[in-house]
């Protein structure tokens, strides 16, 4: 039997301190690389974010970049940031801007409702940049006094300020009647050699030492036994560098609190043993040494985190006077300490809720407070496949416990973002929009909002050719090294899912509509509420109570979405004095109903699931969800490949523009050889039109309308979207052989006709089929076997197919079965015609 190697625990732990460096290799080391060595909080931050990498998202018409450690690579994805690349892009911003800015540090405060995803932001941040700062290749320096004496007994003294060395270069210095000033010499000497483009931030220009390492200094010239010897002889003496590295958990670089008291600075006495003190006596006899405390300490060079702070049980929130810490941080970027001051560099992100920042922004004695800080929304989320991931990392855990329905966490995802979106507000548009184009702005519906939000672009990198010159992207692509101008060298740095449905796909919009909404009409869609949109409907957290529930309510073996949709029911039964989410109405305000519509079979009155309208939604989702499972149904019946369908498809819009050239009798010796094409099952070249071929595939695409007229749109069509760029087709090829395309996006609609459609199968009564669904449902194994075999073999094909394509369990795809059935959302006679 083979035996698991034992654990290397030696390999794991085996971490050595860094070596000390003098101050004169320190200054070589600065000298070398000065804009490493002169990092400042800011820039470490943001190169601990970028170190990561990160991909391309385009979302709602608009790329953004998001950045890896938000998928938590510390923890297996625990805590993982879904769809908040656009708030996670202003706050890199905002942190890239404050290293560059020659005024006062900004504060940054990340505001939205609870549970929206704040702090989880900043705490990955926090672990990125502890785990950036034990990189090899980053050299973040501090220094330490160090005593000697004869017996050989040492005594190190730290900062807990953890001091660039830098600051061991006075500003000024007097030499008999002359001035110098040692730090704007040496960074003379670096401009020399580097070049006058070399940038050194303005914390170091003017930055001071702590107080008590000022006093140790000065104690030291004072000292008899260091009688005749300068500054950088005790510099060269008692001073020893070292690299350092930020630590959560230590509050080193780090430094986390809730209190805005804990930003002031303490000091207390240091505490040494009797033979230390009498070491300490020989460099600095009857020298008080002190020690710091607070989280202004802890954080200085690097980050601090405020969260919730602003509420400190007070109707009122927090007084001037317990955040006068932060406001002299985010003014002068000093601290208070022993009555005189100290630089501090550190970037303080804090995190509230809206209600608490509103108290605050109320108050008189917050105007200085609010002038210098700078505010990044975030809110609940508006993309259900975000809300959907989640749900899935929150409930992992059930995965193992119980049969999950494959649309559990889809719906409840679609439902929640229904709940937080705005109505359309008629805001100025482009004035170069069609009136179709604004009409449809202006009168889209809750489940269209739904799907725009959620839909992932057919053509991404297409999205990004197009946009604007003065996009904000192209810029930030400059600076990451994207180089827009070659779509190979950054197309596999796009995120693409294969889970998300595509609008033609949804079915949501006509042919009419898809055409009117391109990326701009996303963009304009996406900034009309911002920053206001999502800031109310159900939380994360609500939602996850009623998925708890939901779980309860099962059987103990299989949690169904209906279980989920009676929960909803509950909730409303309940009401606003026990869910608090529902008394919100006032944003929703929308002066105009919605008009009466279909949603598949689900029929909705004049302002039934409208925005706001929370138990209206909920028929919305209902509409929504058989509306899924009535295609995965059929998908699951028809059982064709895919590809074939495809190849029908290619074949019939090359047979329809075939077709379309011929009867072009003007231009027919120009057309017809554009498209002829070579069949790649025969070789045989093809100049003439499958009338055939064109009839058979059009009694099911145009099964109600003129044939004719449908072959001709369709080739419009196609004609149509290659000439403005949106069709994609490989070079030199007919539609038939191309297939690094976006032609099933461009004809999503058709595809999914086709897709439902199945061949007659003789002898298979649809009446017989359903029946035999229900007896297997209820355990009617007589009835089941008299079932004709045509009907029972159907049944075990389609329940395989459930479970390979849709990832079914066997039980919860008949049920599901059986539900649409008994509901009439699936006919089996219309599939199997």
């Amino acid at each position: 039997m083979s035996r698991e190697k034992a654990f290397d625990y030696h390999q794991h732990l085996a971490y050595h301190k860094r070596e000390s460096l003098t101050f004169a290799q320190f200054v070589e080391e600065c000298t070398r690389d000065p804009e490493n060595a002169l990092l400042i909080s800011s820039q470490l931050i943001s190169e601990a974010i970028k170190f990561f990498g990160f991909k391309i998202v385009v979302r709602s018409g608009e790329p953004v970049i998001s950045y890896n450690i938000f998928e938590d690579p510390f923890c297996d994805g625990v805590n993982a940031i879904f769809g908040q690349e656009f708030c996670i892009k202003q706050l890199v911003d905002v942190i890239e801007q404050v290293g560059k800015e020659s005024g006062p540090n900004r504060g940054i405060v990340l505001v939205g409702p609870p549970a929206s995803g704040k702090t989880n932001i900043i705490d990955l941040v926090s672990l990125a940049l502890e785990e950036y700062t034990k990189q090899a290749e980053v050299r973040l320096y501090s220094f330490y006094f160090h005593f000697q004496d004869d017996a050989g007994r040492v005594l190190e003294i730290r900062s807990p300020f953890l001091r660039n060395p830098m600051l061991l270069f006075p500003t000024i210095l007097q030499h008999g009647e002359r001035i110098d000033r040692p730090r704007e010499a040496f960074f003379s000497h670096l401009r020399g050699i580097h070049g006058p483009g070399l940038r050194i931030p303005n914390y170091y220009r003017d930055a001071a030492l702590d107080k008590r390492s000022m006093e140790i200094l000065q104690a030291l010239l004072d000292n008899p036994r260091n009688r005749g010897k300068s500054l950088s002889d005790v510099i060269d003496e008692y001073v020893r560098v070292e690299e350092i590295e930020f630590s959560n958990g230590q509050a080193r670089g780090i430094a986390n609190t809730d209190d805005l008291n804990e930003l002031r600075v303490r000091v207390r006495p240091m505490e040494l043993g009797h033979e230390y003190w009498s070491l300490l006596s020989e460099h600095l006899p009857g020298f008080p040494l002190t020690a710091y405390e607070g989280a202004l300490v802890a954080a200085n060079r690097g980050l601090l985190h405020i969260h919730d702070a602003f509420a400190m049980g007070a109707e009122r929130g927090p007084s001037q006077e317990s955040y006068k810490p932060l406001l002299m941080l985010l003014g002068s970027g000093r601290a208070s300490v022993e009555a005189t001051q100290t630089s501090i560099d550190t970037t303080a992100v804090i995190t509230t809720n809206v209600e608490e920042l509103g108290a605050l922004e109320r108050q008189l004695t917050s105007t200085k407070l609010m002038d210098r800080i700078e505010k990044i929304p975030v809110n609940y989320l508006l993309d259900a496949n975000s809300e959907q991931d989640i749900l899935a990392r929150d409930l992992a855990n059930i995965q193992n416990r119980y049969e999950i329905d494959p649309n559990l966490l889809r719906i409840a995802a679609y439902y929640s973002v229904l709940t937080r979106l705005l109505p359309p507000s008629a805001r100025k548009v482009p004035p170069r929009w069609s009136d179709e184009k604004k009409a449809l702005l202006e009168a889209i519906t809750p489940e269209q909002k739904l799907f725009i939000y959620a839909t992932q672009s057919e053509d991404p990198v297409r999205t990004i050719e197009k946009l604007p010159f003065w996009h904000p992207f192209r810029s930030l692509a400059f600076k990451l090294g994207i180089d827009l101008s070659d779509p190979d060298s950054y197309r596999d740095l796009i995120d693409v899912r294969a889970d998300r449905l595509s609008l033609e796909s949804s079915g949501m919009f006509s042919n009419d509509q898809l055409a009117l909404i391109d990326d701009e009409f996303m963009r304009v869609l996406a900034r009309e509420h911002y920053p206001l949109e999502g800031q109310f409907g159900i939380s994360v957290r609500q939602l996850q109570n009623i998925m708890r529930n939901t779980i309860a309510a099962s059987d103990g073996r299989k949690v169904h979405v209906g279980t989920f949709m009676s929960q909803l029911r509950r909730v409303f039964d309940e009401g606003k004095s026990v869910h608090h989410w529902l008394s919100a109405t006032d944003p929703y305000a929308h002066p105009e109903p919605i008009p009466a519509r279909t949603i598949g079979t689900m029929e909705l009155k004049e302002g039934q699931g409208d925005y706001g309208d929370f138990k209206g939604l909920s028929e919305v989702l209902r509409g929504l969800y058989y509306q899924i499972i009535r295609r995965e149904i059929t998908q699951a019946t028809v059982d064709r490949d895919p590809a074939d369908i495809e190849a029908d498809l290619r074949r019939y819009l090359q047979h329809a523009l075939l077709y379309r050239a011929v009867q072009n009798q003007a231009f027919a010796h120009v057309m017809v050889p554009r498209f002829s094409f070579i069949d790649p099952r025969t070789g045989n070249k093809v100049d003439e039109p499958s009338e055939s071929l064109l009839e058979a595939l059009e009694s099911v695409l145009a099964a109600r309308g003129d044939r004719l007229t449908f072959r001709n749109e369709m080739a419009q069509r196609f004609l149509r979207l290659q000439e403005n760029g949106e069709l994609r087709i490989e070079p030199d090829k007919s539609i038939v052989a191309s297939r690094d395309d976006n032609l099933l996006e461009c004809f999503r609609s058709e595809y999914q006709v086709l897709l439902s459609h199945r061949r007659t199968v003789h002898g298979l009564d649809p009446g017989a089929l359903a029946k035999a669904f229900v007896d297997k449902a209820n355990n009617e194994k007589e009835r089941f076997l008299k079932a004709p075999e045509e009907a029972r073999a159907m049944v075990d094909k389609v329940l395989l197919n459930m479970k390979s394509r849709f990832g079914y369990p066997y039980q919860i795809a008949l049920d599901t079965i059986v539900f649409a059935i008994r509901k009439e959302i699936v006919d089996f006679a219309k599939i199997l015609r």
